[in-house]
């Protein structure tokens, strides 16, 4: 989003010292192209064509380093890590998430309710899941957008799931619960950022 930026290697490598001031002038923010609904879309380096994170969505990009013990260097295995995750957060709330065979994420019935982008570079996670908690499902029209590439399959959410949608803090606190149980580790929330 807006509040994103990529620093441009080629301008830092061209400096041989650089101070941290030097090196926030030498970002570049993003250039998004503005949707007929008035989003914003930026390009990013990860799969899945096109996805939404905005108000309402719970968007989970954990670093993690595969390397490490109790993880393992296998990007699948990390990957339904990351669905069951999301899969067990959901029965919380009554709502049986699922995996497709084909594709990525998490369904209620022919509904993605997750988005799961993944990437790592030297086995370092980066990305992760977006869960819709209670977005805005207008974002998701596929007359302007296929989310994430898949044809003929909707969007959903908790709230439209339950019928009431949980806050944030409610289910940021389950997703780390799971988070400790699926992968044996042991978390704790941390500060706000904001």
């Amino acid at each position: 989003g807006p509040e994103s930026c990529r620093l441009s290697a080629d301008r830092l490598k061209s400096s041989t010292h650089v101070s941290l001031e030097e090196a926030v002038d030498m970002i570049d923010p993003p250039q998004p192209v503005i949707a007929p609904n008035g989003a914003p879309i930026y390009r990013i380096e990860r799969g899945g064509e096109v996805t939404y994170h905005g108000p309402g969505q719970l968007v989970v990009y954990p670093l993690l380093d595969l390397r490490r013990q109790p993880y393992k260097q296998d990007l699948h295995w990390y990957l339904r890590c990351v669905e069951e995750v999301v899969i067990r957060t959901l029965k919380e709330f009554d709502i049986e998430g699922v995996r497709d065979e084909i594709n990525t994420g998490v369904w209620v019935n022919k509904n993605k309710i997750a988005a799961v982008g993944l990437s790592s570079a030297r086995w370092i996670t980066t990305h992760g899941f977006a869960l819709n908690i209670d977005p805005d499902l207008d974002m998701f029209d596929t007359s302007i957008i296929i989310p994430c590439g898949i044809e003929g399959r909707g969007v959903t959410s908790i709230r439209n799931e339950i019928r009431e949608a949980p806050s944030n803090k409610e289910v940021s606190a389950i997703i780390l619960d799971k988070v400790s149980e699926v992968f044996g580790v042991p978390v704790e929330m941390g500060k706000s950022l904001k």
